[in-house]
C-alpha cells in the first residue's frame, strides 16, 4: 500500500479551499468638534483643574465594541474594536472640550505638570454600547462625572448621564457617530453646569441669587438632534 505524501503548499491549499478571506479588523474612535458653550464668565477661572483618567465598568474595559440585544446579555464584536482604550478615549474628549470651553486657566492630567490643582475632575463610564432591538438600533452612553475641590475634598458638582440615540443606518460606524454626538451633548451640559458652580464659587455677578444643585441626574434620555 503506497503512502500519500501531502506537501506543505498543497496542504495550505487544501485547508483554505472553499473558505473566504479572513475579515480584517476595523478600528473606531469617538470624535467630535466641541460646541461653544455660552459661558457665565468670558474669561477662564483662575484655577487649575486636574483631569483624572476616567474609570470604566469591567464589562466595557476591553478593545472589542460591545453590543447587546437583551438587557441580560452582552456581546462583543470580534473584528470591530476601539482604536484607543475606552478610558483614554473618553478622557481625551473631556480634555478637548474643557480646553475648548476655556473653563480654567490650566487643565492638567498629572499632579507633576504644574501648580497644585485646585479641583479634580473624574468620572466612571457605565455603558458604551450598541443596543439592537428587532426594529431599531440605539447608541447608548452612560457615565458619571465629578468635580471635587482638592483643598477640603468637597464635591462641587456631580452628575450622571444616561443617554441613548436612535441609529437609522444599521452599521456600527453610524452607531459610533451617534455615540460621539451623545458625548458632545453630555459634555456641553456638564461644562455649563460646572461653569455655573464655579461662577458661584468665585462670586460672578451673573450668578448672584442663582441656586444650582450639587447633585443632578439624567435618567435615560432619548436624544433627537
Amino acid at each position: 500500500m503506497r503512502k500519500r505524501i501531502v506537501y506543505p503548499l498543497a496542504l495550505a491549499v487544501l485547508l483554505t479551499a472553499g473558505c473566504g478571506s479572513v475579515p480584517t479588523k476595523q478600528y473606531y474612535v469617538l470624535n467630535y468638534l466641541p460646541s461653544m458653550n455660552k459661558r457665565q464668565n468670558p474669561n477662564p477661572y483662575p484655577i487649575t483643574i486636574r483631569l483624572k483618567e476616567f474609570n470604566i465598568e469591567e464589562a466595557y474595559n476591553r478593545p472589542q465594541i460591545v453590543y447587546r440585544q437583551s438587557p441580560f446579555q452582552l456581546k462583543y464584536y470580534v473584528y470591530r474594536v476601539w482604536a484607543v482604550k475606552p478610558t483614554r478615549m473618553i478622557t481625551d474628549l473631556v480634555h478637548k472640550h474643557l480646553v475648548s470651553a476655556n473653563l480654567a486657566s490650566s487643565i492638567v492630567r498629572r499632579f507633576d505638570e504644574g501648580q497644585k490643582p485646585d479641583y479634580e475632575l473624574s468620572g466612571i463610564i457605565e455603558a458604551l454600547e450598541e443596543y439592537d432591538s428587532e426594529e431599531l438600533w440605539f447608541a447608548h452612553l452612560a457615565f458619571r462625572i465629578n468635580l471635587v475641590r482638592t483643598g477640603d475634598g468637597r464635591v462641587i458638582y456631580t452628575r450622571r448621564f444616561d443617554l441613548r440615540k436612535k441609529v437609522y443606518q444599521k452599521e456600527p460606524e453610524f452607531v459610533i457617530r451617534e455615540m460621539s454626538a451623545l458625548m458632545e451633548f453630555a459634555m456641553t451640559q456638564a461644562i455649563h453646569d460646572m461653569d455655573v458652580k464655579l461662577a458661584q464659587e468665585y462670586g460672578s455677578k451673573t450668578t448672584i441669587g442663582i441656586e444650582s444643585p450639587v447633585f443632578e441626574d439624567s435618567t435615560i434620555i432619548e436624544v433627537d438632534q
